[in-house]
């Protein structure tokens, strides 16, 4: 893979001149073709290079015995607009930059600076600025140290792994602690990680502690938008027999002090998950799982709520899936709702971010159905539709429509179109929609 200097420049002056155009003319639409040619640009710059040369070798000064550079760019145009207010228009470009040295014994470190530049900041409300009667979109302009760890790994001495520093966290399907990786700006952790497996095969567990959560906001984020200090532990056994079964068992106890009380929290579950190949094309898949919270720390309200989820999928690898779920957020009387502040929030209950709060305080349920076709030319695509209610009181909260399309280009490269529409109810949120398109290379 062959990265040319040139092509990179011919990018940047193509995006500045978008961004000139739109200031001369003060056209939006201008500028937005301006933004989308530059990104069909570097992904073709990109993507034929990439497939001229595969072999990572052609760039020994990225990777060689002693370190490893990483790099990650993802550009994006996000369009939301949602009744009584404004649309938003976000063309952000996001780029990560890691080194890392790689294992001496079992010993290695590794650093990553973030950073995410929108063409035009005002075109969008993204929470952090003063709020200029726009949907919001969640994706800041921010430079950080987004990672920073050691970690020491030994496997012959029951799996040993120790982690200490800023470092990415995802616990099983990002329900309960994830990155948030679909913000421009990942949500990362400063933690301490110990991991063994017993000296059991399939088996993990785990010991995390939290002392802060860099959050998608930063410190310049409203509270609770902003980072949290925390106290908080995690405690997680996982046991997995491949293609059969997996099993995790759970305690996170949260505790975040001044910065966020009300999501400090006591969650213990079980989660299951599994599948089986019924013939040579047909498959079933399942997950189900159960949780109960309790308020903890400094939480000002007192509460129990549980937590419910089952899905199942059933699908023919010619023609496609057909995915069924069923997820309960559950509430206390209305007084508080099941919370999970650490959660990847956008992957569940819409992409349209309606109910990133779990219908706090009256809780959430949601019934969703989604077809998974199988498309030709590579592609991968997912029609999902959502109905909504709240646990307390049973109030219809409304109905939404997901879909998206993707495509693995090459090794480095990949790009996507997504869009989430949801229709409220007049006892419920108000109407939104949200569109991207969107291209990811990885290094």
């Amino acid at each position: 893979m062959l990265l040319h200097g040139n092509s990179i420049t011919a990018v940047t002056a193509a995006a500045k001149e978008g961004h000139i155009n739109m200031a001369k003319r003060n056209g939006m639409s201008t500028f937005a073709t301006g933004f989308a040619s530059a990104l069909m640009t570097l992904g073709l710059t990109i993507g034929s290079s990439a497939g001229a040369e595969e072999d990572s070798t052609s760039m020994p000064w990225l990777d060689n015995g002693v370190y490893k550079v990483s790099l990650d760019i993802r550009g994006r145009i996000e369009l939301a607009d949602v009744d009584t207010l404004k649309q938003s228009e976000a063309y952000t470009l996001r780029t990560r930059a890691g080194l890392g040295l790689k294992p001496w014994h079992g010993l290695s470190l590794f650093g990553e600076v973030e950073n995410t530049t929108a063409a035009d900041d005002d075109s969008y409300f993204d929470i952090v600025s003063t709020p200029n009667g726009k949907t919001a979109i969640a994706d800041p302009e921010n430079t950080e140290l987004n990672r920073a760890y050691i970690q020491y790994e030994h496997s012959e001495w029951a799996g040993l792994k120790l982690k200490g520093g800023r470092q990415r966290i995802k616990l099983d399907d990002d329900r309960f602690v994830g990155n948030v990786g679909w913000r421009q700006n990942e949500q990362t952790y400063d933690a301490a990680l110990a991991q063994t497996s017993l000296g059991v095969e399939g088996l993990t567990a785990q010991y995390i502690h939290l002392w802060e959560v860099q959050r998608i906001f930063g410190d310049a984020g409203p509270p609770p938008g902003r980072d949290f200090e925390s106290d908080s532990h995690l405690i997680r056994l996982h046991y997995d027999a491949p293609d059969i079964l997996s099993v995790s068992v759970f305690a996170y106890l949260l505790d975040f002090e001044t910065d966020a009380p009300a999501a400090s929290s006591d969650t213990f579950g079980l989660r299951l998950a599994g599948g089986l190949d019924a013939s040579e094309d047909i498959f079933v898949k399942y997950v189900a799982s159960y949780a109960r919270q309790q308020d903890s720390g400094d939480n000002p309200v007192n509460y129990d709520a549980n937590y419910v989820a089952a899905e199942a999928t059933v699908g023919s690898r010619p023609l496609g899936s057909l995915t069924v779920g069923y997820e309960l957020l559950g509430s206390d009387d209305g007084a508080a709702s099941f919370v999970t502040p650490l959660a990847t929030a956008h992957k569940f209950n819409g992409w349209a971010d309606v109910f990133l709060t779990n219908g706090a305080p009256t809780g959430l349920q949601d019934l969703y159905v989604g077809i998974a076709p199988a498309l030709p030319l590579g592609l991968k695509g997912k029609l999902v539709y959502h109905r909504f209610w709240s646990d307390d009181g049973n109030t219809s909260l409304g109905d939404e429509v997901d879909a998206i399309v993707s495509r693995q280009i090459n090794q480095h490269l990949a790009a996507l179109t997504k869009f989430a529409w949801f229709d409220g109810t007049s006892d419920g949120p108000l109407d939104i929609w949200r569109l991207w398109f969107q291209l990811d290379f990885k290094y």
